[in-house]
């Protein structure tokens, strides 16, 4: 057992997931037996919900609670297992070298380090040839809105909208299901690693805001994280392949910004909303997109510039050669202009727009709420047409013979909720 820093790529463990898949079952037979274990029903469950975690999250540290205190939601629970018994399966994984466990700190003012789990190469080899097709108790998440990395998930009553985005959810997963997504090499002949074994899910954040039967809006959040969110944009996801072709990304350009254009103004900006000058001097597209990013989830102009330096310190401590270009060109530019001065240019540039600025994250996670719905209207209609996609955030990744409908539906696809919309102006 280890202590380490916070890994930024770990991933949360995941309660929701279940599967059928008689190789899954065969595995933690095998483990059951190899490890010792005593209480055949109850670790056994536990086997199985962690195995589906580290298949899921393959190659990545997976976060998990040794608090006995925690307790989950039914909602949220596919398999009924306590922290204490999932403690004793990882205990003894441990023991017999299949998992790297790494105990987390209590630190103060919420800045704990959970526990983390990883797959050895021994059980990675187990893992390998295991296909899951995953089967989630709840696909519509929905958590509370803290600062702290720890965002509990909360119980809520469905309505129409919850109901309608499962039903979508659930067909998308299902047609993810039915292909293979791999990251190859640059030649695009080596398979690097396998992407499958993956289920979609949207977060939602609890605002307070309620319809006049108390149940929650899902105005805000709404986003999704898959392991290929986590790839690189230059090195490594132009090199995913979906059912053996080569794939393309297409994204909508300025999202945040131009999904408030067409709400307020029916139409969206003409050009690069990004692309900016200031005192003659270009600034980076990616820290101008940041900036417009935390301004809309900020209060005050000092705040802005705060979030953004803690945005590009992370950049800095990356293993990514692409953070670290992005975290210099940083450096240099704070050098001549000011994050403030910066702001302003931006949002002069965009007067029409400019009151939606520095209030709050409410606002921002309203914006990010209406993204969200837009990039999974598209996907909907693509999973109607049969054509499987990835998104990561704004973005579209499609194989290469289906561009051309994915344009199209880019252009032509609306919010799927324009009451959502209204509640944005």
């Amino acid at each position: 057992m280890t202590f380490i820093d916070k890994d930024p790529d770990a991933k949360s463990f995941n309660y929701t997931l279940d599967s059928t898949s008689k190789e899954l079952t065969e595995l933690v037979d095998k483990l059951y037996d190899e490890t010792n274990l005593n209480r055949a029903q109850i670790h056994k469950k536990g086997l199985k919900l962690i195995l589906m975690n580290l298949i899921t999250f393959r190659d990545l540290k997976v976060l998990i609670t040794r608090d006995n205190n925690f307790k989950g939601i039914p909602r949220y629970t596919s398999i009924e297992v306590g922290v204490s018994a999932l403690i004793t399966v990882i205990n003894k994984l441990e023991e017999s070298a299949y998992i790297s466990l790494i105990i987390g700190k209590n630190l103060p003012y919420g800045n704990g380090i959970m526990s983390s789990i990883e797959a050895t190469s021994s059980l990675e080899t187990l893992l390998g040839s295991i296909t899951l097709q995953l089967t989630p108790s709840e696909a519509v998440l929905f958590r509370e809105d803290k600062e702290n990395r720890f965002k509990k998930l909360i119980d809520y009553t469905d309505t129409p909208r919850s109901i309608r985005v499962r039903k979508e959810l659930t067909a998308y997963n299902e047609l993810l299901g039915s292909v293979n997504v791999e990251l190859r090499d640059q030649s695009g002949l080596t398979v690097v690693r396998s992407l499958n074994n993956q289920i979609v899910q949207r977060k939602f954040i609890d605002n307070g805001e309620v319809d006049t039967k108390g149940r929650p809006l899902f105005n805000s959040g709404g986003r999704s994280y898959s392991l290929w969110s986590n790839l690189s944009s230059t090195t490594e996801r132009p090199y995913l392949f979906i059912d053996g072709q080569e794939t393309v990304e297409e994204d909508y350009q300025g999202s945040a910004i131009n999904v408030i254009y067409k709400v307020l103004t029916g139409v969206v900006y003409t050009g690069d909303p990004y692309t900016l000058f200031v005192r003659g001097i270009k600034i980076h597209r990616h820290l101008v997109k940041q900036i417009a990013t935390t301004s809309l989830n900020s209060n005050t102009v000092k705040g802005n510039s705060s979030a953004v330096g803690k945005e590009y310190g992370k950049l800095g401590s990356s293993l990514k050669a692409e953070d670290q270009l992005k975290f210099r060109q940083y450096k240099d530019i704070r050098k001549k202009v000011t994050i403030k001065d910066i702001l302003e240019a931006l949002l002069t540039k965009h007067t029409p727009i400019r009151h939606m600025f520095l209030k709050g994250k409410q606002v921002g996670n309203k914006v990010q709420c209406l993204e969200s719905d837009l990039v999974f209207e598209v996907v909907n209609e693509l999973t109607k047409r049969s054509i499987p996609v990835l998104t990561v955030h704004d973005s579209f990744i499609v194989k290469a013979t289906d561009k051309e409908i994915l344009k199209s539906l880019m252009t032509t696809t609306d919010f799927p909720d324009q009451e959502l919309v209204k509640g944005l102006i």
